[in-house]
């Protein structure tokens, strides 16, 4: 095979990349695009955890953080009703603690508006960044640009969006305000007893299939003599000839830098090297309606009111909800998702008696303040953070990827990253 080089990256520049979601395959991309000789390590199949279980949006005009003060005001019904958007489950309260406090910090206004500045320029260049990826995967007709919807039934859930607007204006996001005959113009299908208004942000994307576009990222990235390594990685250390040595369950192997974009695990790896991260998981949760052979819906559509997204995936409709603070290890409780199902069938009234066909759990790497972890490590300069994506995993990929391989390649910044690295904790 030819090996293929777009710059003067020396051929012999070996990049470990520790994941194998659609964070790694993108960023193995970008690299092996660079000239790079990239290896994937992961315990599982390309693309085959928590990348597979999202909504699907590439959203552009994501500027509004996880915390917010009306999010602060609502914590304690919350995490303490057991139907609430986010539950905590008090066997883990002591040890989400302190990512609990940070996440409390954050919400403060004056917090809210500077993580949403540091957002705008991750977001705002998502599309475009994905499309230039889809570009060298052959992957574009994936990427579906139908724009992400939210709809209210109530004026007072529309009323609560008065800050996400006030955000979005102020970052130039293309969104529009809805009436009922619009929104109903936009999503046919939707019971019109389910909605009164709705805000759309036409730029978004929509990837049906996401699991696809992960394993045609890596791939194209294999076109490009990456390979992929199917093991457990244990630990990232430094060796004494200034490379990175990384010990899966298998095998101990030497490479020139390394990647750490393992999502929800990733924070062993940071530890290991002497690097602090607060990151913990807000597990999400989805259902999967067998498909009725039609198009029920165009796009991924929002009812933020009931804090779950509908999304007509490549096999049928997925309610995506579910905000659950307990851990890697707690098993999953799919009571929730479950009970949601009525509620599925009410606004789209096309899902008749369709069958459940599907439950899923994933774990979504959140920080406390809604930003990435994007840089390179302070105490190993050859180590690299693409992780903490929370619940911009897939919108923000391709534009995580297009840093990291600038970083690893020593280009200079395109905007300033500072917001992101992992030494703010």
């Amino acid at each position: 095979m030819t090996r293929v080089s777009t710059n003067e990256t020396p051929s012999a520049r070996t990049v470990a990349i520790v994941g194998a979601g659609v964070v790694g395959a993108a960023t193995a991309l970008a690299l092996a695009a660079k000239g790079y000789l990239v290896t994937v390590i992961d315990h599982g199949e390309v693309g085959a955890g928590t990348s597979s279980g999202n909504a699907g949006g590439i959203v552009t005009g994501a500027v509004t953080p996880t915390a917010t003060p009306g999010v602060l005001r609502s914590i304690p019904s919350y995490i303490f009703a057991p139907d609430g958007a986010a539950v905590l489950r008090p066997a883990y309260s002591l040890a989400v603690l302190p990512w609990l406090l940070r996440f409390i910090a954050a919400g403060r206004p004056a917090r809210v508006s500077s993580i949403a500045k540091a957002l705008d320029p991750l977001v705002s260049k998502s599309m475009q960044a994905h499309l230039a990826l889809a570009d060298l995967s052959a992957a574009r007709a994936l990427i579906r640009p139908v724009g992400w919807l939210k709809v209210y039934k109530s004026e007072a859930g529309f009323a609560e969006t008065a800050l996400e607007q006030e955000l979005m204006t102020r970052h130039g996001v293309n969104f529009s305000i809805l009436n009922a005959f619009e929104v109903a113009d936009l999503e046919p299908n939707l019971n019109r007893d389910s909605y009164t208004r709705g805000v759309f942000q036409p730029e978004s994307g929509f990837v049906n299939y996401p699991t696809a576009l992960t394993q045609a990222y890596f791939e194209a990235a294999r076109e490009r003599q990456a390979q992929y390594i199917q093991e457990s990685v244990l630990e990232v250390k430094p060796t004494e000839g200034g490379g990175i040595s990384v010990k899966t369950d298998q095998a101990t192997r030497q490479f020139d830098s390394v990647v750490i974009a393992a999502g929800a695990w990733s924070k062993q790896f940071a530890k290991q090297l002497g690097d602090k991260v607060s990151l913990d998981t807000e597990r999400g949760y989805h259902i999967s309606f067998a498909s009725t052979g039609g198009e029920l819906l165009r796009r991924p559509v929002g009812f933020p009111e009931r804090h779950c997204v509908l999304s007509p995936m490549h096999d049928g409709i997925s309610l995506v909800s579910g905000d659950e603070l307990a851990g890697l290890r707690a098993p999953p409780d799919y009571r929730r998702i479950r009970a949601m199902a009525p509620f599925a069938r009410s606004v789209l009234p096309g899902l008749g008696e369709q069958a459940i066909q599907r439950e899923w759990m994933g774990y979504r790497p959140s920080t406390p303040d809604s930003l990435p972890v994007i840089g390179r490590s302070p105490n190993c300069k050859n180590v690299f953070y693409a992780f903490g994506h929370g619940h911009l995993g897939l919108t923000l990929a391709a534009i995580t990827a297009q840093l990291i391989a600038g970083l690893v390649n020593g280009d200079a910044e395109p905007f300033d990253l500072s917001p992101y690295r992992i030494a703010r904790f």
